[in-house]
């Protein structure tokens, strides 16, 4: 008796463990928007973001894992700062590396570092004497390419230390233009790791270990003469697949990436237009598609990334799993319909989809479920100052970094489209709508 007793209460315990939807089917993106207010609450953190800089992705579904990789950096942080007591970082990025950024208020950190590591690097701070003077420093180089450059607009990435800021800085500082020259031309100049293409006529990215020789060089270039031989390539890629891609994909833009050659970009165009024969591809929608090194990616009903050098076969199969026209304009209709019936609702939360990139059937699946919610807790009401529930694509890492960061988030609850009824209970109940900031 004792024994099929304990067994029964074992039981029951594990199935009420399994059954509680916080601990059960916890939800990577919902955990990180609890982690930022406890760092916005208790260490008064701005910014957190998740792999800011990460160029190599892969596919849509691997964002899922940095997702999950951000959290565990982000408890790691916490950990450390509740340890360390140092609060004096406003901006960090969930990263793949340690690195000191934009002044002194801006890190990165790995998102497989040790709490011990992270300690050990948020402790190595320069004393406030050291600091003013690196900034002091700073603004005189910068004055300085002002005067000589007449130049308005010109930063470091934080994807560089403020050691190589500097010294990107004071290289640049050292360039003298030609007394005839009035102004070089250039809109806008980036100091980053590496000289590079850039992605308009106006912009010049430099290497902060570039010599003020090379950087004179490519100052003085005309930047729409930099610029003509991608323009020609456009126009060659719409004069030889243009028709193509409008009467077969009813392609909206076709975009080249700036880290691909045009000779890349060309590859890429030949590869989709021979995708495009296929009849299941073409019953897709085709909004903007940009062609680049890494990543294969759908972005809601309409947008994609996709490998330049991506067969047409693997971009046809891989894009099966895109709805179909007629599918988004039913889960469409249907999004629009179910809104309709969540406003003037008991919670006193207007209830909207995210406009970027998100898919209609998540968005009409959210609605459906946020109706379900109303319907069994007639009596849950949101406290202020909560007013609007946001449904986003948590799988998504841009849309992440986005919620973390929304200038409306002291207003805005900002739920996963893809969580089910036990996810959104939990949010709900557990989280913001309790009023807590």
């Amino acid at each position: 008796m004792g024994i099929n007793f304990f067994l029964r209460i074992f039981s029951v315990f594990w199935l009420g463990f399994l059954l509680t939807p916080s601990l059960s089917k916890a939800n990577s993106f919902h955990q990180l928007l609890k982690e930022k207010q406890v760092l916005e609450r208790q260490f008064d953190l701005k910014t957190l973001e998740c792999f800011p800089f990460i160029k190599k992705i892969g596919f849509t579904e691997d964002q899922v894992v940095l997702i999950k990789q951000c959290l565990t950096g982000t408890r790691t942080l916490k950990e450390a700062f509740i340890a360390s007591k140092v609060s004096a970082y406003k901006t960090i990025g969930i990263s793949s590396k340690f690195l000191k950024t934009a002044g002194f208020q801006t890190i990165l950190i790995p998102w497989n570092a040790t709490k011990d590591e992270v300690i050990q690097f948020l402790n190595k701070r320069p004393s406030q004497e050291d600091q003013t003077s690196f900034l002091d420093k700073i603004h005189e180089v910068k004055q300085s390419i002002s005067r000589n450059l007449r130049i308005k607009q010109f930063y470091c990435s934080q994807e560089i230390s403020n050691d190589d800021c500097l010294a990107g800085y004071e290289n640049l500082a050292s360039v003298r233009l030609p007394d005839t020259l009035k102004d070089s031309g250039w809109q806008e100049i980036i100091i980053t790791r590496y000289h590079a293409s850039s992605d308009g006529p106006g912009k010049l990215i430099l290497g902060f270990q570039d010599s003020p020789s090379e950087m004179r060089k490519r100052l003085l270039k005309d930047p729409f003469k930099i610029w003509r031989p991608r323009q020609k390539m456009y126009e060659k890629i719409q004069d030889k697949y243009g028709a193509i891609f409008k009467a077969k994909l009813q392609l909206e833009n076709l975009v080249c990436a700036a880290d691909i050659s045009m000779t890349e970009c060309e590859q890429g165009a030949e590869n989709l237009s021979q995708a495009s024969q296929n009849t299941g591809f073409r019953m897709r929608h085709w909004g903007r598609i940009t062609l680049n090194r890494y990543n294969t990616l759908t972005q809601g009903d309409f947008h994609a990334f996709i490998r330049y050098d991506m067969a047409p076969e693997e971009i046809q199969k891989y894009f099966s799993r895109k709805a179909l026209k007629t599918q988004v304009a039913e889960k469409a209709t249907l999004a629009i319909k179910l809104e309709g019936r969540t406003k003037n609702n008991s919670t006193q939360l207007r209830v909207v989809c995210d406009l970027k990139n998100l898919r209609s059937e998540l968005c009409a699946n959210s609605f459906e479920t946020f109706i379900r919610f109303v319907k069994k807790n007639r009596d849950y009401q949101v406290q202020a100052p909560w007013d609007t529930l946001m449904f986003v694509d948590g799988n998504q890492l841009d849309r992440v970094n986005f919620a973390l960061n929304s200038n409306s988030r002291n207003t805005y609850l900002y739920l996963d489209a893809n969580s089910d009824f036990n996810q959104l209970a939990a949010y709900l109940n557990n989280r913001g709508a309790s009023g807590e900031k």
